[in-house]
């Protein structure tokens, strides 16, 4: 197919293009419109002659689709030129991967070698150049530990990988000892159906076969007569079974463990092990009995998960002198962050010892607790007041980098799943200043979400203008006032949901910018008296937004105006608050951090700070905004 066959799909596309597309693109709406034809008939295996767009900036990207449609019939030297034309590439990458596969299955291992380079492309191609390394006896022993890494893991790896590690067992590199050892982390990552594949190398593939069934039955399983045997893989796999059992129902996995330690000599490691799970599992349930259990475990011994949660069931009843013996039982890099220096401080000063925390410091991040202690020590905040930096001296050296011209261009196609591709494999190779120039960029060119996550790949947290970007004001701020509510609250819930990418859809199938579920969207909409709501509305900005902030605004009005209860309810629905409900009245930090769900106690952590980072963009100058403190009610038994 020609170009003048496609004429008038060419005049559409080109409409199409400045209608939809609203960044700038230094190319014109016809190479645009030309590029995406030839991309959909390349992409379908059909045949485009596109020579003539041989200047524009993505004409690569024809080139490898014409390859790749027919990799099997291309020649060596097809790869190698593609290559060697777009050099230090994504796509490049890419064809190299297949070229050194191609090489591995020829056994053409020097020639594998002579295009292979390390950290270049995935673990296939890792693969196949640490294969060659060995075949060819380049720094063997090096090669074989390196493929032993990338064989040890809970994962299945690409089928190209095979070779390898058939090579390494045949060297005696991979043994029984070390395939148990993997078939443990498959298990520990739910890999049932790998540690069934790995079960056939070991000395005892009846163990193995035991072990997977007790993933999903452990109440039956537990009592097979395998687990007679009193040597250390049997106690693996009885510890297996009690956690797996522990998920269900604490108090049966409970009695099997006083079981097991009546026939089973368990070393001190491994009953501090299971100890500590069944400790955290009875606070997950709030259980009155849970510290207790969690104290008893010598503090060496217990499970980094067993200390916070000792820490947590301190904080929920009080107990400052658990609080600190629970912190100081913190592996030292854990206890550095600042959520358990906040809470050092505190059970310090509530235990009248002298405090060792730099609460100065503290107060400096842009964090909730970071605003907890500036409000505790009447300071301003000090991130929030800092001018915002002019990043435009250093964006032009990022619209230079090749990478970023085609994922830019690719953006103003709406092609953004290679877009991000490009954006991404480019942030591997640059470093924090740079990553965070670029984050600036993806905010020039109408990519907040990129934006966002591209500061998240530097750690800076502090980094509040890159990170918290104003989008869409008019429709938050409207969205707000028509349901009677804060828009700092709304931009808190769209910013931690969504990241401003408004058609973003998650595994659970929550939609758009604040991440409706299509059920709850129809519950909001009736009440609302909206008949013509369609689930596909929920990636249109205006309407995602109404119906999310409806949504907010009832979960308010059902917690009589308790901010953190509504904004935990918002992601872990509203029937769960009223099991978390403390005994007695405690601060709302307390009860955040006794949530038994990971998500939702950093979700409802993130949404406050975000809350309040929001408030003082919006209020700040008009001296209109909250601290952070003035917005966590008290949480009590009702």
């Amino acid at each position: 197919m020609g170009l003048f066959v496609h004429r008038k799909t060419i005049i559409w596309l080109t409409l199409l293009i400045g209608m939809f597309f609203t960044h700038a693109s230094v190319y014109s709406q016809n190479q645009q419109a030309e590029f995406l034809q030839a991309y959909d008939v390349l992409h379908k295996g059909g045949h485009y002659d596109s020579d003539h767009l041989r200047g524009y900036i993505l004409k690569p990207y024809l080139d490898y689709e014409r390859i790749k449609q027919r990799l099997k019939k291309s020649s060596d030297q097809t790869l190698i030129d593609f290559i060697q034309q777009n050099p230090q590439s994504l796509l490049a990458d890419n064809i190299s991967s297949d070229l050194l596969d191609r090489f591995a299955k020829q056994g053409k291992w020097r020639s594998l070698l002579k295009y292979y380079q390390d950290g270049h492309g995935g673990t296939k191609s890792k693969c196949n150049g640490l294969e060659a390394k060995i075949r060819t006896g380049q720094n063997i022993q090096q090669a074989q530990q390196d493929a032993l890494k990338v064989w040890l893991s809970g994962s299945s790896r690409p089928n190209s990988c095979n070779s390898l590690f058939s090579l390494l067992r045949k060297k005696g590199a991979i043994n029984d000892a070390n395939t148990w050892q993997r078939i443990a982390l498959a298990m520990d990552a739910g890999g049932t159906r790998l540690s069934k594949s790995l079960a056939k190398y070991t000395t005892n593939p009846a163990l193995v076969s035991l072990w997977t069934k007790l993933r999903k039955r452990p109440a039956k399983h537990l009592n097979n007569k395998l687990l007679n045997k009193k040597d250390v893989r049997t106690r693996q796999v009885i510890s297996y079974g009690i956690k797996r059992l522990a998920r269900k129902n604490t108090s049966k996995a409970s009695k099997q463990w006083t079981k097991f330690q009546n026939t089973h000599h368990f070393t001190p490691i491994e009953k501090a092990d299971i100890e500590s799970n069944l400790g955290v599992k009875h606070a997950y349930n709030h259980s009155p009995y849970a510290l207790q259990k969690l104290v008893v475990i010598p503090a060496k011994l217990r499970s980094e998960e067993a200390s916070l949660w000792m820490a947590r069931m301190a904080l929920r009843q009080g107990d400052w002198s658990k609080l600190l013996n629970a912190i100081y039982g913190m592996p030292a890099e854990l206890r550095k962050k600042d959520i358990w220096q906040y809470w050092l401080a505190y059970a310090e000063k509530k235990s009248r010892k002298k405090v060792s925390v730099n609460l100065h410091n503290l107060a400096k991040n842009a964090s909730f607790y970071g605003f907890l202690t500036a409000d505790e020590l009447n300071q301003p905040y000090e991130r929030l007041m800092q001018p915002k930096r002019n990043w435009a001296a250093l964006t032009p050296k990022i619209k230079r980098i090749p990478a970023i011209q085609r994922a830019t261009e690719l953006f103003s196609l709406g092609m953004n799943d290679l877009a991000k591709k490009e954006w991404f494999w480019t942030l591997k190779r640059l470093n924090k200043q740079d990553k965070l120039a670029a984050a600036a960029y993806a905010h020039e060119i109408n990519q907040p979400f990129l934006g966002i996550v591209t500061v998240s790949k530097t750690k800076d947290w502090n980094q509040t203008d890159l990170r918290f970007p104003l989008k869409y004001q008019s429709l938050v701020k409207q969205s707000a006032q028509k349901h009677r509510i804060i828009p700092a609250w709304v931009y808190g819930i769209m910013r931690r949901e969504s990241a401003f990418d408004p058609i973003i859809v998650s595994s659970a199938n929550a939609k758009g910018l604040m991440q409706v579920l299509p059920a709850t969207a129809r519950g909001v909409a009736r009440k609302l008296g909206i008949k013509s709501h369609r689930t596909s509305d929920l990636l249109i900005p205006k309407k995602n937004a109404n119906i999310g902030a409806a949504y907010l605004s009832q979960m308010l009005k059902r917690f009589k105006g308790n901010y953190v209860k509504a904004t935990a309810s918002y992601n872990a629905g509203p029937h769960r608050i009223p099991r978390w409900a403390p005994d007695f009245n405690i601060s709302a930090p307390r009860w955040i951090e006794s949530i038994p769900f990971n998500e939702t106690r950093n979700y409802v952590r993130a949404v406050m700070s975000y809350t309040t980072i929001y408030d003082h963009k919006l209020h700040f100058r008009n001296r209109k905004n909250m601290r952070l403190s003035q917005r966590l009610q008290l949480v009590g038994p009702n």
